[in-house]
């Protein structure tokens, strides 16, 4: 399976090819997952049986897309909130990754597998946001 697949062919039309990337897809699909309720973030995978949160920089390194023409799978490894139902919210990420990866590439999504690798109580969220935020406001005093 190649990196870039061809969405849509209109060289018979003059106009060329329409090419996609893994990456576009491993960001779509990153940036719909921290969108749902429930979703602390995106680790770095089950390669690394890391369960830290990866910064919205490198959201996409976590996610892992496997493309052939015109279909695509992903799996997504993800650390939720524990007061929000697990299933219920790695069902929401599934519906909405497949949705926007469809609505924004034309790719067929064929599964988007959730790999729930850990879970944060209210405490943690907190501190994670917080620590979020000052990264944030340090990247923008050096801007």
């Amino acid at each position: 399976m190649s990196d870039k697949q061809t969405i849509k062919d209109n060289s018979q039309e003059g106009l060329g090819n329409v090419t996609v990337s893994k990456e576009v897809v491993a960001i779509i699909a990153a940036l719909e997952t921290i969108k749902t309720k429930g979703v602390v973030g995106i680790t770095s995978g089950y390669r690394s049986n890391s369960t830290n949160v990866l910064t919205r920089k490198d959201l996409a390194k976590g996610v892992e897309v496997w493309m052939k023409p015109g279909e695509a799978a992903i799996t997504i490894p993800i650390i939720t909130n524990y007061e929000v139902g697990i299933f219920k919210v790695a069902e929401e990420v599934q519906r909405r990754v497949k949705d926007a990866v469809y609505s924004m590439t034309g790719l067929k999504v064929l599964r988007v597998n959730i790999s729930v690798q850990g879970v944060k109580f209210k405490e943690e969220t907190k501190q994670i946001k917080e620590e979020k935020q000052k990264k944030t406001e340090k990247k923008l005093q050096k801007e």
